[in-house]
């Protein structure tokens, strides 16, 4: 699984998935509640990938009020974190970016139709993302400039079907 099994809590209204893991470009709009959780496949992290992680926890606590360890044990599920831990470092990143633009003048629940979006726009292109994501706040002038901090290509979730 490209995206670690947070993803599935954090997407509130879908989640984009590669069906087909044997290089077919399937792409699927599904219900999240149809996902379920995988095992964890690390027992440890290495301290550089828990400072990171803890970054991106810290980044995100206000509008994904999860903990460190519950965050950690997330991308432990993982097949490669370290790439996962890439996706949401670009995510924190072009998060805390729109949110500096805007000198601390966006309400929760701004910051929580922002992070949505930008979560998107990691699985999605931006046109996708912003459709997809059914914004209730976000003007589509200002749905373009938060996906435009997002600068990483589309990483779609690829989920296997059993």
């Amino acid at each position: 699984m490209k995206h670690f099994n947070i993803i599935i809590s954090l997407v509130f209204l879908f989640a984009s998935c590669n069906v087909d893991r044997k290089g077919n470009d399937n792409i699927q709009t599904i219900n999240p509640e149809n996902i379920q959780v995988g095992p964890i496949r690390h027992d440890t992290l290495t301290s550089g990938q828990i400072e990171k992680i803890t970054r991106i926890q810290s980044a995100f606590a206000e509008v994904y009020p999860v903990s460190l360890e519950q965050t950690i044990t997330d991308f432990k599920r993982d097949l490669n974190p370290d790439s996962e831990i890439d996706i949401w470092l670009n995510m924190a990143n072009a998060y805390e970016k729109y949110l500096n633009s805007k000198q601390g003048k966006l309400t929760l629940d701004i910051k929580k139709e922002v992070y949505k979006l930008i979560l998107s726009r990691s699985m999605m292109p931006t046109d996708e993302a912003i459709k997809n994501s059914k914004l209730t706040i976000l003007t589509e002038k200002e749905a373009q400039e938060v996906v435009s901090f997002y600068t990483a290509d589309p990483d779609p979730i690829d989920v296997i079907k059993k």
